[in-house]
């Protein structure tokens, strides 16, 4: 089976990156896929309202056993690789998690790990190369072996880590939210130039890059872009041509190559509280059209 690995990523906090990947997952298995979500951001605030929320795990994220977490993962193959290359090591199947009796698998990351060893920490002790890079991919193959999904969906943090440039790597697509803002523009057409630029780095102008390229594959490509917050009643229209143009200008592409999302996530209270507890607004379906939207996009990309 195909497994599309689609990451979602802003280097802007705040627009949404965490309330996306819950409803993302949500609806994308309401639509009939098999999903895997992986929290890669040091905060752990998706596992947090993961692992709080679910049903079938009475506890907090601080209860969760250590081995079952993606820090966990890094720990053990960045000491592997350290000092015990000869080591073939192998994390259970067991370290995935269900949500809410078979709604999506998950993968959590934990702030609490060795009273606080986070992934931002782990990724400050890997070194730039192969080795350390193909972590993330050799544990979602590893996984992937013996569990079947159509999509994995990682929340990536806002910094340019080893562990988030693994992430690009790993990843066939990627999504960006944004709000829609002078400052968050700018920050759109960065984030997907330090996409191009990370790919480029490792599998086309390292030393390397030869055997980068033919174990990563090909770049991840852009879905979209769709804003979030959104006020029903403001015209937007002259911001998101201006988002479009910024990009286009900064990124040295064509209006085709950036498409941005007609369906936009407005700035809903009971989306948010929804999130809080771990679901997707039962009052607003902002995300279940652009879910939808989502998929039929990968779709013509893939078939494109």
């Amino acid at each position: 089976m195909d497994t599309k690995v689609l990451f979602v990523g802003n280097y802007k906090g705040g627009v949404g990156k965490t309330t996306s990947v819950l409803n993302f997952a949500k609806y994308f298995t309401i639509e009939g896929k098999r999903i895997l979500v992986l929290d890669l951001d040091p905060q752990s605030s998706l596992s947090e309202i993961l692992i709080s929320n679910n049903h079938d795990y009475n506890g907090q994220l601080s209860d969760l056993d250590e081995t079952k977490t993606l820090n966990y993962v890094f720990d053990l193959h960045i000491s592997r690789i350290k000092r015990y290359n000869s080591l073939n090591l192998h994390v259970g199947e067991d370290i995935v998690q269900t949500y809410r009796k078979g709604k999506f698998d998950f993968i959590a990351s934990s702030l609490f790990y060795k009273n606080g060893m986070g992934l931002d920490e782990l990724a400050v002790r890997m070194e730039d190369n192969v080795e350390y890079l193909s972590i993330l991919k050799q544990f979602l193959e590893a996984i992937l072996k013996v569990e079947t999904y159509d999509y994995v969906l990682i929340d990536c943090p806002p910094s340019n880590n080893l562990i988030t440039r693994s992430a690009f790597l790993a990843s066939d697509f990627y999504i960006i939210p944004t709000i829609l803002d002078s400052i968050s523009t700018n920050g759109v057409a960065h984030y997907i130039q330090t996409v191009q630029k990370t790919y480029k780095r490792y599998c086309v102008e390292s030393e390397d890059c030869t055997l980068m390229k033919h174990y990563f594959g090909a770049p991840p490509r852009l879905v979209g872009i769709f804003c979030t917050f959104m006020r029903g009643q403001v015209d937007y229209r002259q911001s998101l041509r201006r988002l479009k143009d910024n990009v286009c200008h900064r990124c040295k592409c064509e209006e085709d190559e950036i498409f941005i999302f007609e369906e936009e996530i407005n700035n809903y209270i009971d989306i948010a509280r929804s999130t809080e507890i771990g679901d997707v607004s039962k009052a607003r379906k902002d995300y279940e059209a652009l879910s939808k939207r989502v998929l039929d996009r990968i779709m013509a990309m893939d078939c494109g």
